[in-house]
C-alpha cells in the first residue's frame, strides 16, 4: 500500500465539510464520558442505523469499544464551546455543561440540535479507529442550524448566509481579508496606519466572490476560510465583512507586509474597529478557536 504524508492526508480529509457532534456513553461505574467527533454518518433508514468512528488514541476508547449503548449529540451553531470542551478539556467535561440522561442512561447535551440514542449494533476494527454502528432506539430534533467544521476550523452556515445576504441586499459592501502565513498576518498601510487588504463589491458580485477575485487579481494563492467579522460603521453607514484566509507562500505582491500575530495588538490601525478586530484575532489565535463578530462598529457580539 502506498505511504502518504499523514498531515497532507488529514488536510485532504478535512476539506470535506461536516457537522460537529459529541458522542457520549456511561461507564460501568456510572460515569458519563464523551468525545467530539465529525466522523458521523447515517447508514440506513430501515432498519435505522448510524455510525461513528472513535479513535484508538482516545483515553475513553476501551469504553466505547465495549459499550452497549451510546448517544450522538449534533451541536448547534452556538455550541462551539462544548465542542472545545469535549475535544480538549482534561477536567470533568460534564461538570462544565448542562445535560441529562435518556431512557437508556445515555448522557444527552442540553441545547443540542439533535439527539440520537443508540444500541450498539456492531463494532468493527478499522485501522487506527473503530467503526461503531448504532441502532437508533430514539431521537429528537429541533429547528436550527448545526455547527460546521472544515479545513481545520468551525463555521456557521447561519452567519455565512447573513454575510451573503448583506452583500446582495446592499449596493456596495467593503470586503476585507485576514491573510495568515506561519504565525503572521498580512497588514497593509493607509495614510501611515495599519489596515487589512480590502476591496468593494459591485452591483452583481457577492462578498465571497469579490474577495476571491481580489486575491486572484493580486496573484495571492489563498485558501479562503470562514467569516470573522460582520459590522456596520456608525460613521459612514457602510457595511464591512472580513474573511480569514491562509497562504503557503510569504509573497505579499505589494499588498503590505507580514506582522507577527503576537504583535498585532500593538499596531496603530486606521480605525478602532480594525484595532479591536485584530486584537481579538491575536487572542483567539492562541487556542485556535475563532468566533464571528456581528453588530455595529462599536457594539455587537461574538458568536
Amino acid at each position: 500500500m502506498k505511504l502518504f504524508d499523514a498531515k497532507a492526508l488529514r488536510n485532504a480529509f478535512g476539506s470535506y465539510m461536516t457537522g460537529v457532534t459529541v458522542i457520549t456513553t456511561i461507564t460501568d461505574e456510572g460515569t458519563p464520558i464523551g468525545f467530539t467527533a465529525n466522523s458521523f454518518t447515517s447508514v440506513s433508514l430501515e432498519p435505522p442505523l448510524l455510525s461513528v468512528c472513535p479513535a484508538k488514541s482516545l483515553s475513553s476508547f476501551e469504553v466505547f469499544a465495549n459499550c452497549k449503548h451510546f448517544a450522538v449529540n449534533i451541536l448547534s451553531e452556538d455550541q462551539q464551546h462544548i465542542s472545545n470542551i469535549f475535544a480538549g478539556s482534561k477536567e470533568d467535561r460534564f461538570s462544565q455543561i448542562d445535560w441529562h440522561t435518556d431512557a437508556q442512561g445515555n448522557p444527552l447535551i442540553d441545547g443540542a440540535l439533535t439527539h440520537f440514542s443508540c444500541r450498539t449494533e456492531r463494532n468493527l476494527e478499522a485501522g487506527d479507529h473503530h467503526i461503531l454502528i448504532g441502532a437508533v432506539l430514539d431521537f429528537s430534533a429541533r429547528e436550527g442550524r448545526g455547527l460546521g467544521y472544515a479545513a481545520g476550523g468551525y463555521f456557521s452556515l447561519g452567519l455565512e448566509r447573513e454575510a451573503a445576504e448583506i452583500s446582495t441586499q446592499e449596493r456596495q459592501v467593503n470586503v476585507g481579508v485576514i491573510i495568515e502565513h506561519q504565525g503572521k498576518v498580512l497588514l497593509a498601510q493607509s495614510e501611515g496606519k495599519a489596515t487589512l487588504p480590502i476591496t468593494t463589491t459591485d452591483d452583481n458580485t457577492s462578498a465571497v466572490n469579490t474577495i476571491k477575485q481580489f486575491l486572484r487579481d493580486n496573484d495571492i494563492e489563498a485558501q479562503l476560510g470562514a467569516v470573522f467579522s460582520i459590522y456596520e460603521s456608525t460613521k459612514n453607514n457602510n457595511s464591512y465583512i472580513f474573511y480569514r484566509a491562509f497562504v503557503e507562500s510569504s509573497e505579499t505582491k505589494e499588498l503590505g507586509e507580514y506582522v507577527s500575530i503576537d504583535s498585532l495588538a500593538k499596531q496603530n490601525y486606521v480605525t478602532p474597529a480594525i484595532a479591536e478586530m485584530m486584537t481579538r484575532y491575536a487572542t483567539e489565535s492562541k487556542n485556535g478557536f475563532y468566533g464571528v463578530y456581528v453588530g455595529k462598529e462599536d457594539s455587537g457580539y461574538v458568536h
